[in-house]
């Protein structure tokens, strides 16, 4: 028998930036949302107080699935629990609406 390998081509890193189209998906995002995405500005994800990162996670998934939707090629096979499982820990809030990769503040 022969078996052939297909070439496997992944890319799962994360991208500097994930956006979500907040005029398309909420008609949530109140002054309250705006204060708090201005106060939580670079904070890490992982360091924010869960009653935060419970209020930001649909948001973080939306823009994650926006990401999935426009790479589909590249990220098919990949589901949204496996891009948040490895992706979580690496952003931060970015006061003008965007999830933003920790370690480029650091370089800031």
């Amino acid at each position: 028998m022969n078996f052939y390998a297909k070439e496997l081509k992944l890319n799962l890193l994360p991208p500097n930036k994930l956006y979500c189209d907040f005029n398309y998906w909420s008609s949530l995002f109140t002054q309250d949302m705006s204060i708090l995405w201005e106060k939580g500005h670079c904070v890490p994800l992982k360091n924010l107080p869960s009653e935060v990162s419970d209020m930001i996670f649909p948001y973080l998934l939306l823009a994650l699935s926006d990401y999935k939707i426009l790479n589909k090629k590249t990220l098919n096979g990949i589901g949204l629990d496996n891009l948040l499982n490895l992706w979580f820990d690496k952003y931060s809030l970015n006061r003008n609406g965007y999830f933003q990769l920790t370690n480029l503040l650091e370089k800031i």
